[in-house]
């Protein structure tokens, strides 16, 4: 045993169910209690972990003034708006992380349910209208995005207003999401997994149908823009590339204490407001979520997903809302988090250190990260000023691996080192470096950072040997990631990486520069948006982009977008596809694992702002702009192998059985285990409802939903008899166990309370699958102890986290 911190989503659960309701997914859901949760989450003590790292400074690039808008939409604040929200879990046991890429992670636990979040936005003043997606996934592939679009084409209504140019699918990149879904051969994951594929396809459409329909339904609304700095919440982890852009450019953001300010501390929000009554906001800041680490067997939504629940927490938000009701949505997407990382005392406190993150372990820290970014949220919210002028939007398809920059704006305003130039400033072919197997600080892989072709290396043959004998050590026997040696990377660079051309690969690789190619990839044609929302504007791009390659960005477009009306810009990475990060020249030259990444070689920044430049100028100017070259097929790829349900007989007896009764007597703060005879969580994966929920009295007697498996406060584990070792371990076939483990709020009303669990089990591939489910014994709950949930040291069997 081990004394740990454990953090639910927030207090405001327990708030609302304290207050009569808010578990409940029916219509007749309690009415939100904001002022009470609001002062929890303000006044919450979380928030003061890190005080003093960061202070005050500067948030924004210069650009000219801004001009009201013009034309027949330049005063309007009237907005079509709509929400939509639904659940793409997908199976959380045998898989494992997209964003990880780690072949030893299995997830057998759910921390909190991943969903797809849509807001339909539109002007009656030029009758254009606009789809942005946020989905609690870690990597918005191609695949998934022509999955949606071919499902949206297909559909008899959606088809009449949305198409690729207007829908936009942002991933907020969860490391802690089940993986499967690559156009490629994932090999990282065995395969790719039809299943969690189809969930996030069909939940991110079910979504954009809500939107729509509530959008239809309801009248027009404002949309509020707010601003605002959040402090100690993300650091630089690539600080050698960093500090190898330009001193003046570095020098240009510095906080009141004269620092420099190496990452972006703006949260940009939208509140949605009909009748002056909230219906969504999107929040956009950037930052990783990487806090649920490598080493945790866990689904979860990481920080990002926590604010989300806890908001909606708050507005009483209901995931089973009826088509065309109104149903408060709130979305923290993901903005510039490339070198962005939330776990703020790595440094002290290296990866895999539970406490890098600010709390004592993962989820001490996710619910810290979480806290900061909802209560800031909070703040904010209904803060700003009316998003005045038109909607409108661009896609453009770019030949990513064979653009050459000859834009005039952007190549006098390159200003790397005369070392790093090159007579002919060009795109190549896409391929990741030796130091991508690095990883980031954040999960560190088996290669080191900033292997360079300038390197002074000893060419050796036996370095192919070496190279074999670290892969094999890698086998099997690590189920727990990594060891901590290194594969002698500097010797194999030196033999053959810095030497691709030579050695016949299939690409035009000589303008890689620095990087030592590693493994060629990429897609040959990608998409990049542009949306803007009256004075609002937000770029997509399928990156993840740098502070200092945002801030270039930002400041390029607002030239063009602020003399028609547009004064705030966000660069959403992580956009309708994924081909890993955008770096500037200089921090490419230090090939550290973001260089590494940064796929189709030193000139990408330049030739994405060449390519970004026209998609604004063709929203300043009104003007039509063809799409390009049609994208690459994006089919799933290599299926991993087929799981054969084969839940066999469990000794304890037929699913469903309860192993592990509650105490009858329990306590506001108590950990309360249960455990079932179960069968596997691939067989039901109980999308839009619950594996396990706690359930209270109510006064007519009946049972009510209070807590459902979404809130981190209440965990599902899945135990096989045979652990497996790998994801697609055959060994896993066979008899489980489930078990629901429940930290007690400290604010929960007393009453007669019980734990239920549900699934269903198939004994081999030729029986039927039979539902199944389980209750413990009805237990009394004593007096609660606090009007918000404070959280309690308290011992945990570490199992359960």
């Amino acid at each position: 045993m081990k004394a740990i911190q454990y953090l639910s989503t927030t207090a405001l659960a327990s708030i609302l169910i304290a207050c009569g309701g808010g578990g409940s997914d029916t219509p007749e859901a309690v009415e939100p209690i904001v002022e009470t949760a609001n002062a929890c989450i303000i006044d919450d003590p979380r928030r003061n972990v890190g005080d003093g790292m960061n202070a005050p400074g500067r948030l924004e690039v210069d650009f000219p003034p801004v001009q009201q808008a013009s034309g027949a939409c330049g005063d309007n604040q009237q907005y079509l708006m709509g929400t939509g929200i639904h659940d793409i879990t997908g199976v959380i046991g045998n898989t494992s992380g997209a964003g990880w890429e780690n072949p030893f992670q299995v997830f057998t636990s759910l921390h909190t349910r991943l969903y797809a979040r849509a807001f339909a936005l539109g002007s009656e003043c030029n009758d254009k209208s606009l789809i942005f997606v946020s989905a609690d996934i870690g990597l918005m592939r191609a695949s998934i995005r022509r999955g949606v679009l071919e499902a949206v084409a297909n559909h008899e209504v959606l088809a009449q207003h949305y198409n690729a140019d207007n829908i936009m699918l942002s991933a907020t990149h969860t490391h802690s999401g089940p993986a499967g879904y690559s156009e490629g051969t994932d090999i990282f994951h065995y395969g790719n997994d039809t299943t969690v594929y189809n969930v996030i396809v069909d939940g991110i459409v079910a979504a954009i149908e809500q939107a729509h329909s509530n959008k239809l339904a309801q009248p027009a609304g404002r949309i509020l823009l707010n601003t605002g700095e959040l402090l100690n919440t993300n650091i630089n982890r690539s600080k050698p590339a960093f500090v190898l852009n330009p001193e003046d450019e570095r020098n240009a953001f510095l906080n009141e204490r004269g620092e420099v300010i190496d990452t972006n501390k703006r949260v940009v929000q939208l509140d949605l407001m009909r009748r002056d009554n909230p219906i969504g906001l999107i929040n956009w800041f950037g930052v990783h979520p990487t806090i649920i680490g490598p080493t945790q067997p866990t689904v979860s939504s990481d920080m990002k997903g926590f604010a989300s629940l806890g908001f909606e927490q708050v507005m009483g938000t209901n995931y089973l809302p009826a088509a065309g009701e109104d149903n408060f949505v709130a979305a923290f997407a993901q903005a510039d988090e490339g070198d962005s990382s939330p776990n703020i005392l790595i440094e002290e406190f290296p990866h895999p250190d539970p406490r890098r993150g600010g709390g004592v372990d993962d989820f001490d820290s996710n619910a810290i990260s979480g806290i900061k970014q909802l209560a800031k949220a909070m703040e904010l919210f209904q803060q700003g000023d009316a998003v005045t002028g038109p909607v409108d939007y661009r896609l453009l398809h770019i030949p990513i691996n064979n653009i050459v920059v000859e834009d005039p704006v952007v190549l006098n305003r390159l200003a790397h080192p005369a070392e790093l130039d090159a007579d002919v400033i060009r795109t190549c072919a896409g391929a990741l470096g030796v130091s991508f197997g690095a990883g980031a600080e954040d999960g560190q892989g088996p290669t080191v950072e900033g292997i360079k072709c300038s390197d002074d290396f000893a060419i050796q043959e036996a370095a192919f040997n070496d190279l074999a004998v670290a892969l094999e050590a890698r086998g099997r026997g690590f189920p727990g990631g990594w060891p901590a040696e290194t594969i002698p990377a500097h010797t194999l660079a030196a033999v053959a990486m810095c030497n691709v051309d030579e050695l016949g690969f299939v690409g035009d690789f000589d303008c890689q520069a620095e990087k030592p190619v590693f493994l060629p990839t990429g897609r040959n044609v990608l998409p990049i948006q542009l949306f803007r929302v009256g004075n609002f504007a937000l770029l997509g791009l399928p990156w993840e982009v740098t502070t200092i390659s945002a801030r270039r960005l930002r400041s390029h477009l607002l030239e063009v977008l602020a003399p028609v009306g547009v004064d705030t810009l966000v660069i959403a990475g992580l956009v309708n596809d994924y081909v890993h990060y955008l770096t500037t020249r200089e921090e490419y030259a230090a090939q550290q694992y973001e260089g590494a990444s940064n796929l189709f070689g030193p000139w990408s920044l330049a030739a994405v702002t060449q390519e970004s430049l026209k998609l604004a100028r063709a929203v300043a100017s009104g003007t039509a702009l063809e799409r390009g070259p049609d994208l690459p097929s994006a089919e799933l790829g290599q299926e991993r192998p087929a799981y054969n349900p084969t839940d066999g007989f469990h000794p304890q007896g037929e699913p469903g059985t309860l192993i592990t009764d509650a105490p009858e007597m329990v306590s506001p703060g108590d950990d309360i285990t249960i455990e079932f005879v179960a069968g596997h969580p691939r067989n039901d994966m109980r999308i839009q409802q619950s594996y396990a929920q706690v359930e209270r009295m109510a006064e007519n007697g009946e049972w009510q939903i209070a807590i459902h498996d979404r809130d981190p406060r209440l965990l599902y584990h899945w135990d096989a008899l045979i652990p497996a070792q790998l994801p697609i371990d055959p060994a896993i076939i066979g008899p489980s166990s489930a078990r629901v483990v429940w930290q007690v709020p400290l604010n929960l009303p007393a009453g007669q309370y019980r734990i239920r669990y549900f699934g269903a089990a198939q004994a081999s591939p030729l029986s039927e699958l039979t539902p199944y489910e389980g209750s413990s014994r009805e237990f009394t709950l004593a007096e609660p102890v606090s009007e918000c949930a404070d959280y309690q040291t308290s011992e945990r069997d570490p199992e359960a986290t």
